[in-house]
């Protein structure tokens, strides 16, 4: 039986909210109504939800501290940065010149423990499983599962 549910997207600048409307027409006016017992697996996400809500109907926008930034996103930076001086025919030192700096560079390159090759080396690892699909377990929310495999030389004819 197919689901009897409609679906209303909110969107406040780049925050949007969802709601799934059972049981009347969202054409019409509706009655927002909501169980008052949640499951505990339940109970964050549509606490969330109904705060988001009653935000945007009160002040005509979303607050901004219920959408905090998410926490991957400077590693994931760094990492199609890495993806993107890669894919250009950079060397990882010229990678690592361009995201951390010179200085650094120069001073931490021959490092006897290799900490920041292995930074570079892994973050153009990362990026490029990503490329290759590990995107699509953004969608799911898994991790990324990367395993070293070392990129093919390029050869120059």
């Amino acid at each position: 039986m197919p689901d009897k549910s409609q679906h209303v997207l909110l969107r406040n600048a780049h925050r949007s909210l969802q709601l799934a409307v059972s049981g009347a027409d969202i054409l019409r006016p509706v009655y927002l109504r909501a169980e008052a017992i949640w499951p505990a697996a339940l109970s964050k996400h549509r606490l969330w939800a109904l705060e988001c809500l009653n935000a945007l109907c009160a002040h005509g926008q979303m607050p901004t501290r219920l959408f905090p930034p998410d926490k991957r996103g400077p590693r994931l930076t760094f990492v199609l940065r890495a993806l993107d001086g890669s894919l250009a025919g950079a060397s990882h030192r010229e990678i690592a010149e361009a995201l951390i700096g010179q200085g650094r560079v120069h001073a931490d390159w021959r490092d006897p423990r290799d900490h920041l090759r292995d930074r570079i080396r892994r973050a153009v690892t990362r990026g490029h499983a990503l490329m290759n699909g590990g995107y699509r377990d953004f969608y799911v929310g898994k991790s990324i599962a990367v395993r070293a495999v070392r990129q093919p030389a390029k050869i120059s004819l």
